[in-house]
């Protein structure tokens, strides 16, 4: 399916297509993921808000998304793209959007930034 906002989709357990973002000055692909438990649920309004000010504003998100998690890896000694890849954008039913990492120095518990309607670093576990 070509939706307007997210271009190229298919249904896979949601809505999924490929994105790329700059993080540690190296590029990255990662899924986009538009929540929906049903391909008939289609993409909401508020899915498509999101990822088109999400692409809009994605310089400013890639700082954003550098300085927390440099705020919360403080004590880190490596850098920070040693050990993080970025995974995925997942874009809630509401709009709710962010971008998952895994965490290679803790495989178990990767990490989410959560871009909107905040802005924090938790864990995938507190945010799934």
């Amino acid at each position: 399916m070509v939706n307007k906002i997210f271009g190229e989709i298919s249904f896979q357990y949601g809505w999924k297509t490929k994105t790329e973002i700059s993080l540690w000055e190296k590029t990255y692909t990662i899924i986009v993921d538009a929540e929906a438990f049903k391909e008939e649920e289609g993409i909401t309004n508020e899915q498509e808000k999101s990822y088109a000010s999400f692409m809009e504003n994605k310089p400013d998100k890639q700082k954003i998304i550098e300085i927390l998690l440099s705020d919360y890896f403080e004590d880190e000694e490596d850098e920070l793209y040693s050990f993080l890849i970025p995974t995925s954008l997942v874009i809630e039913r509401n709009g709710d959007y962010a971008l998952l990492f895994d965490n290679e120095n803790d495989e178990e518990n990767g990490i989410a930034v959560i871009l909107f309607p905040k802005e924090e670093v938790i864990t995938q576990d507190e945010y799934l």
